[in-house]
């Protein structure tokens, strides 16, 4: 006897009401129709699940319900994927997979979230990671499976794709050493994953155990696992020579905000240097007439890099300062009454928001560039590059591309909000964007963070420009910092790929080829005269 869902029963599913069920009712009701739809390929099923999950949540539910309901959301969204993905084995655009990761990153922000059970939090995040990594965001899916290991520690699922991805990563870095070490700590992920003390969610998994040891043989044959493991040194590095810089770069470290991939992995002091570059780039001899320098993207992403650790520096002495500078003496400033935050300090923090964001704008002038586009530089942004002009709509040579790390970073453009290009996977994009423009164009107002609930109202806006406390202030600040990372990171992948293309495509080409040296910390002191 066949154990798939009966259509009939299915259907006579589909007709129930839950206006009369209780909030735990309508779940386990909509939960078990979204499963034997799964089981069924009952789209109809799907679609009523869908809409069941929008009634159930106009009422006035329990934090634990309000989480649940978007997790059961994603799982339906995963389950129409999952029938659409028969018909499409790639594609760079995808609404189902757009709409489940919306729903993961509300459960996740949730503030019920830690109501949950620690198993049920662990597939949120886990479901989440997966979903991160399957469209070429790695960076993200690894910090994602690490924040479920911290909840559960043994979390077969986390454990045995955090392998998978970190495998991945390790495949778009260029430096051998680097590569190896990611490739190992893939290695070591996979191994705990099939250990007898690993927690498996369904009583099913003795195939995944075995893709895992696939996995696991694969990189062991590719990867010298010992030797690696002696070389590795994770512990060494450069601490700093003063308290100030230590604490900076154990700052730097704990939020993963150095350009170097071992800080993916967490906060080794061998991870405390940006070592992040551009490949070889090739042009044509005829591509800048009688322009013999270097090619101009080189000289942009060094620039980039440097906005980059300035604003991350800037927001550390932002974050940390307990003094009032010299600067802020004298200043005469009205107070409110409302804990206004003003200080060069706050200053910093704005700066180093608006500088994490502009970078983001910034890679897609790089993207049009190098993909010639053709783009009005006036008019690019990080969410509309990739879109035919004045429409929501990818451009062709996207579309067709096998770019991995480009499709990753194409989908970290989602993390943001735009007045015409509203698909987003974050559910505070719309805030980040308003932030933003009240910091360059109207009125952001911040007040200390231990009186937000006395000075802001819940909606957090009015008439006359934001208000905002200043903790969430920072901790919006980290997020952009961390997203230009993961988009700097993203684009030098994604190069890398194309130049390895071009490569492929031309093997006899004649190839000329021009040196270029590292710009030595002496040169950045600025010279007096």
């Amino acid at each position: 006897m066949s154990n798939q869902p009966n259509l009939e029963a299915l259907n006579k599913s589909c007709e129930r009401s839950i206006t009369k069920m209780s909030d735990d009712e309508a779940l386990e009701h909509i939960g078990r129709l979204i499963d034997d739809s799964c089981d069924a390929a009952f789209e109809r099923g799907l679609k009523r699940a869908l809409y069941l999950l929008d009634e159930l949540s106009k009422r006035p539910l329990s934090e634990e319900n309000a989480v649940l309901t978007e997790y059961f959301r994603a799982n339906a969204w995963a389950a129409r994927s999952q029938i659409a993905n028969i018909q499409q084995s790639w594609s760079w655009e995808s609404v189902e997979l757009q709409e489940e990761m919306l729903a993961l990153t509300r459960a996740a922000n949730h503030s019920g979230f830690t109501t949950l059970d620690k198993g049920r939090r662990c597939q949120i995040l886990t479901n989440r990671a997966n979903l991160l990594n399957r469209v070429g965001r790695s960076i993200d899916a690894i910090a994602c499976w690490d924040e479920a290991l911290r909840i559960d520690p043994h979390f077969a699922m986390a454990l045995g794709n955090r392998g998978s991805g970190l495998r991945d990563y390790a495949g778009m870095v260029d430096d051998d050493r680097e590569r190896a070490i990611l490739a190992l700590h893939a290695y070591e992920s996979l191994c705990k994953a099939m250990a007898p003390d690993a927690v498996y969610d369904t009583p099913n998994f003795k195939p995944i155990v075995t893709q895992f040891k696939d996995m696991v043989n694969e990189l062991g044959r590719a990867v010298n696992v010992d030797a690696v493991r002696a070389m590795q040194n994770l512990d060494q590095g450069e601490q700093g020579r003063s308290k100030v810089e230590r604490a900076y770069r154990q700052w730097c470290l704990d939020k993963r905000l150095f350009l170097c991939p071992l800080n993916d992995l967490g906060p080794y002091l061998a991870a405390a240097t940006d070592d992040l570059m551009l490949p070889g780039i090739r042009e044509r001899f005829d591509e800048r007439p009688g322009d013999y320098s270097p090619p101009p993207i080189i000289g942009f992403f060094s620039q980039m890099k440097q906005e980059y650790v300035s604003a991350r520096y800037m927001l550390f002495e932002g974050m940390s300062s307990t003094r009032v500078h010299f600067s802020d003496r004298g200043v005469t400033l009205t107070n409110t009454l409302d804990y206004p935050l003003y200080s060069l300090a706050s200053e910093r923090v704005r700066t180093a928001f608006r500088i994490a964001y502009s970078l983001l704008d910034k890679i897609a002038f790089l993207i049009d560039r190098y993909w010639k586009l053709g783009k009005e530089p006036a008019h690019i942004s990080f969410k509309n590059v990739w879109m035919v002009e004045k429409k929501q709509r990818l451009l062709s040579q996207f579309e067709e591309s096998n770019n991995w790390p480009l499709l990753g970073l194409y989908w970290l453009s989602k993390e943001l909000f735009d007045d015409q290009l509203k698909q987003i996977t974050s559910a505070d994009a719309r805030e980040l964007h308003a932030i933003r423009n009240a910091l360059e164009h109207t009125y952001l107002r911040v007040s200390m963070g231990w009186a937000k609930p006395f000075t802001i109202g819940p909606s957090n806006t009015s008439s006359f420009g934001i208000a905002i406390g200043s903790d969430e202030l920072e901790s919006k600040a980290i997020r952009v910092m961390q997203i230009a990372r993961s988009a700097l990171f993203h684009v030098s992948f994604a190069i890398r790929q194309e130049e390895r293309k071009k490569f492929h495509d031309n093997p006899e080409s004649m190839v000329g080829s021009m040196p270029l040296y590292w710009f030595e910390d002496q040169w950045k002191r600025r010279d007096p005269n």
